[in-house]
């Protein structure tokens, strides 16, 4: 508890919430001040507008009723300190009534509500005058006698001390309220961070199976886990293809290896002449080149994959790609007695990298050469449909089951005819990564008749677009 309380201490989201709290209760004081000024003035103008509305209705009486009111109200001065002062003098400046005992010098009878230092009588417990500014009032009153009516000092100093009493009052219940709530949420933000700190802990531990739970509210958090968890999928997925690729690569390649060694091993043995040591050397050759044309493909697909492979999306005529890549196979396709079917097809523009796609194309008439009967007919056929173009390799062997199509998409997948024959299991994978790096697809389907028909999507491109500047 106390661990997490000291834990809470150090964390940002409470700094935050506390700084939120000040600046709340900064604000509110700006505000309570603002509010205590307006009152302050407009209670003072409620006290000055009474002073002198109390000093015309004492003027108006008769003056025998003035000298009596007035003595009155001195009396009652007397009985409840926080009642006004007074003083009635005549036209020769003597005290007919009141508690004042003298009119100040600067304070003229105009009937104007003036702040005046005034000599107080002294009150219960004091030995003295004492002098205060109050807001007076001075009249002239008829036959040459003048009325003044001073406001107490109590009154004013209670309303100001009732206002700052209750502006504290309110400052401190903010600020209590903002720091409640600052805590409360700090401790809220940090469950949630503990919560993916926990869950970081483990993967860094090497279970890349966690994932961060989401409370499905939609808050901030929701959305970082979201984001996390679609980051640790696909690095799991990552991981686990490498993984995988590593096994196949140590299986896939140990035999052309062992038999370079093999091979090598064998021409050490004892001595040969020049023509022996030349096949041993091109068979050697051979293998070699194998095993780097399987690093290259493995290593164009983890590039495309990974995006690290960017293809400058180029507009070139698919159509032109396919021609040029069909004449290096018609000599195969007639060495071995295939009918062999280009297309005639008109310009088709697509955008992206027309080597790579070359590299698919040929990588998908490899494996209708080497995975259909001899004598086989083998056809490519391309077509516009729905704003794509649709590259098809169409064979007429033994085709896949649905099982095999979906599989061998995946690098090293060899189906059960492609054991006994040369090769890595990449060209379908290839020709997949190509493909959806090109904003597009492969499609492994059955050919009427059967037989494997394995068809290239492409976006197409306007016309405009494909025509140089």
């Amino acid at each position: 508890m106390w661990s997490r309380a000291r834990a809470l201490l150090r964390t940002t989201a409470l700094r935050m919430a506390l700084r939120h709290a000040l600046l709340q209760v900064l604000a509110l004081a700006a505000m309570l001040v603002a509010l205590f000024v307006v009152l302050d003035r407009y209670a003072v103008r409620q006290i000055d507008s009474a002073l002198l509305g109390e000093a015309r209705a004492l003027a108006a009486l008769p003056a025998e009723h003035r000298v009596e009111s007035v003595a009155l109200l001195a009396q009652l001065r007397g009985e409840d300190h926080r009642l006004r002062h007074y003083r009635l003098e005549d036209a020769t400046g003597r005290r007919l009534a009141g508690s004042l005992p003298r009119w100040p010098e600067d304070l003229p009878a105009d009937a104007r509500v003036r702040r005046v230092a005034l000599e107080l009588p002294h009150e219960a417990g004091e030995d003295h005058d004492v002098r205060a500014r109050l807001p007076s009032v001075g009249l002239a009153l008829p036959g040459g006698g003048r009325l003044l009516v001073a406001q107490a000092p109590g009154e004013i100093e209670d309303l100001r001390e009732v206002a700052f009493g209750l502006a504290a009052a309110m400052l401190a219940l903010a600020a209590l309220l903002a720091l409640t709530l600052g805590v409360l949420l700090g401790w809220r933000w940090l469950s949630r961070i503990e919560a993916i700190n926990t869950v970081a802990a483990r993967i860094a531990a090497g279970d890349l199976s966690q994932r961060v739970q989401s409370r499905g509210q939609g808050d901030e958090f929701d959305l970082l886990a979201g984001h996390l968890n679609a980051m640790l999928a696909r690095i799991e997925a990552a991981v686990a293809g490498m993984r995988e690729v590593s096994d196949h690569v140590a299986h896939d390649l140990r035999r052309p290896l062992a038999r370079l060694k093999t091979r090598i091993e064998v021409a050490l043995r004892q001595p040969r002449d020049a023509a022996n040591y030349r096949t041993i050397l091109k068979e050697t050759l051979q293998d070699s080149e194998e095993i780097l044309a399987t690093f290259e493909s493995l290593l164009t697909i983890a590039r495309l994959e990974a995006g690290s492979e960017l293809v400058a999306m180029q507009p070139f005529d698919l159509a032109a790609v396919v021609r040029d890549v069909a004449e290096l196979y018609a000599a195969q396709a007639e060495e071995g007695g295939r009918p062999f079917t280009p297309p005639a097809a008109p310009a088709t523009p697509v955008a992206g990298s027309a080597a790579l796609v070359a590299q698919a194309l040929a990588n998908l008439l490899d494996n209708a050469f080497k995975y259909t009967p001899p004598h086989s007919p083998i056809e490519i056929d391309l077509v516009r449909a729905d704003g794509q173009a649709q590259l098809a390799v169409i064979d007429h062997g033994g085709g896949l089951s649905d099982a095999d199509k979906a599989r061998l998409v995946a690098r090293f997948a060899r189906g059960d005819a492609a054991r006994s024959q040369p090769g890595s299991g990449l060209g379908l994978a290839l020709a997949a990564a190509v493909a959806r790096a090109h904003g597009g697809r492969l499609v492994l389907t059955d050919t009427p008749g059967g037989g494997l028909t394995a068809r290239l999507d492409l976006p197409l491109v306007k016309e405009e677009a494909s025509r140089p500047t």
